[in-house]
C-alpha cells in the first residue's frame, strides 16, 4: 500500500495550521498533514472546525475526549 508524504516545505499558511494543532493537540494531527496537500480543504476545515469548537454546545474537553473514543470505536488512529 502505497503512503501518502508529508508536504517537504511548508508555506506560511501551513505552518500556521501546524502551530495551532500543535498548540491544540500537542503534535501535528494526522488528518492535518494529510490535508495539507489541498490547502484550500484543509482551510475549510479548519473554518468548519474552529466553528464547532468556539461556537458549540458542550465544552473543548469534552469534545476532545469525543473525538478520540470515536477514533477508537471505528478503529482509526487519531
Amino acid at each position: 500500500m502505497t503512503r501518502i508524504s508529508e508536504v517537504e516545505h511548508p508555506g506560511l499558511a501551513l505552518r500556521a495550521f501546524y502551530r495551532i494543532g500543535r498548540a491544540i493537540y500537542g503534535r501535528v494531527p494526522t488528518p492535518e498533514r494529510l490535508m495539507a496537500h489541498r490547502v484550500p480543504l484543509m482551510m475549510g476545515l479548519g473554518g468548519l472546525y474552529a466553528a464547532l469548537e468556539w461556537f458549540g454546545r458542550i465544552e473543548s474537553t469534552l469534545r476532545a475526549l469525543l473525538n478520540v473514543q470515536v477514533a477508537a470505536l471505528y478503529g482509526s488512529a487519531y
